[in-house]
């Protein structure tokens, strides 16, 4: 059952990253985005359930980060837009933090450790791509890229997020504000790091703790 639940949420996190980018453009797509995002912190919260002593906190934060943004799913005012990507980026931020929490505690490895390594990665991904989307509401202009003035920005935000995480570096899209250099500095530092800590603990699980536990 563990098993299934850690590959359904990695699945949904896939779901997320690639409709993202289509989904901006037609009509009702910020609903369905946020449809995803539910099913994907369902899936998340279901992953997590193991940890009894964090897990209804967490149900409850979860459900007032996610209420809230269907509550202001028609409002289109900057504010709450902000607002939106800002409390996203908090709960994708916690839960690349507890998944990660138990990639680090585990004592034997398993494919749903394999699964929870990658969610993570995808997670900070998804979070910067929210990050980038509040700092490009509270202050315009911070990130230069052609799009539509009519179309949402999370997807193409996303996008970039995921081109300065694996360190690509396309171009298309540009910090230009201070604080969003900032933020693009530490996403590719904490890119690079993420993989060399990861390799290096999943490898470091020896065969002896699996039989230990």
């Amino acid at each position: 059952m563990k098993f299934i639940k850690n590959h359904l949420f990695l699945i949904s996190l896939v779901m997320v990253m690639v409709a993202s980018t289509f989904l901006e453009d037609i009509l009702y797509g910020g609903v369905i985005s946020l449809i995803l995002l539910t099913v994907c912190v369902c899936l998340g919260l279901l992953a997590l359930s193991i940890q009894r002593h964090l897990f209804w906190i967490l149900v409850v934060f979860s459900l007032l980060i996610i209420g809230f943004n269907y509550i202001t799913i028609g409002v289109s005012t900057r504010d709450i837009l902000a607002l939106q990507f800002l409390s996203l980026t908090i709960l994708f931020i916690i839960y690349a933090g507890l998944f990660f929490y138990l990639i680090m505690t585990t004592r034997s490895l398993s494919f749903s450790d394999i699964s929870n390594a990658i969610s993570v990665y995808l997670l900070i991904g998804i979070a910067f791509g929210f990050l980038y989307s509040f700092i490009e509401m509270i202050h315009p202009g911070a990130i230069i890229y052609n799009r539509p003035e009519s179309s949402d920005i999370s997807g193409d935000m996303i996008y970039f997020s995921f081109v300065i995480l694996t360190t690509l570096g396309f171009g298309d899209i540009l910090p230009v504000y201070k604080l969003a250099k900032v933020i693009v500095m530490m996403e590719s530092v904490l890119g690079v790091l993420y993989i060399a800590v990861m390799i290096g603990r999943l490898v470091g699980i020896s065969p002896t703790k699996a039989k230990e536990k």
